[in-house]
């Protein structure tokens, strides 16, 4: 009797613990979210926004000073200002603390991808296979830092071209493959890699929601991280 309880006051406590851990993830998951966030828009305005202003205000300044004006030269202008509106907007809706919950998983993962690709530097894309289902919505929020942990993580390292992202809706679980054709790494320094913080994020954050997290990588042939995480 004595041993059954003890087995008891064990099993609740464990799993006290782990509700804790989960707790502090999800919480730890929001704020490096957030953060990123507010890092990719300070960027988008000054590299994408900023410039075409600037770009708008020289050709007004063209315009003001031909005694002729150029129709074309002011089509450009209105161009170039709707561009920027339209930045404007998309950064205006990535403020939104309820975005992630507003979208499906592979809806933001989508967005994501479309605000790294503006940048013309990386070719991205998604493929879709099997019907998709819903993830239950705590998880979701750490599933969705998992990939953008991973994401940022070849734009820091891997100096690629291209991204490719998998989502295989199966049966009960969830298989995200993330693909990059960057430079890699080799089996000698897969240790040290894994230890460092983003890879180390990658792997437990999944063993907390039931999930397992995979790093392949060859030296001078990309990195592919696969994710298989039930949906519930």
């Amino acid at each position: 009797m004595l041993y059954f309880q003890k087995k008891k006051f064990q099993y609740a406590k464990e799993k006290g613990e782990l509700e804790k851990q989960y707790g502090e993830q999800l919480l730890q998951s929001r704020l490096e979210m957030q953060e990123q966030t507010f890092d990719t828009i300070s960027q988008e305005i000054h590299d994408n926004v900023g410039q075409l202003l600037s770009l708008a205000k020289l050709q007004l300044s063209i315009v003001e000073q031909n005694e002729v004006t150029d129709k074309t030269l002011i089509t450009d202008i209105k161009s170039n200002v709707g561009n920027a509106l339209t930045d404007l907007r998309d950064i205006a809706k990535s403020l939104s603390t309820s975005r992630i919950q507003e979208l499906t998983l592979l809806q933001a993962v989508e967005q994501e991808l479309q605000r790294i690709a503006r940048s013309g530097v990386i070719k991205c894309s998604v493929e879709v296979s099997g019907n998709e289902q819903q993830v239950a919505e705590q998880k979701k929020i750490i599933i969705f830092r998992i990939v953008q942990e991973s994401l940022q993580n070849i734009l820091k390292h891997a100096e690629a071209s291209i991204i490719n992202v998998e989502f295989d809706f199966l049966t009960e679980q969830l298989k995200i493959t993330i693909d990059d054709n960057g430079i890699g790494f080799s089996a000698d320094e897969k240790v040290k890699v894994e230890t460092g913080l983003g890879l180390q994020n990658i792997v437990k954050r999944s063993a907390l929601i039931m999930g397992k997290a995979t790093i392949n990588s060859t030296i001078n042939n990309g990195t592919k991280i696969t994710l298989i995480i039930p949906y519930v």
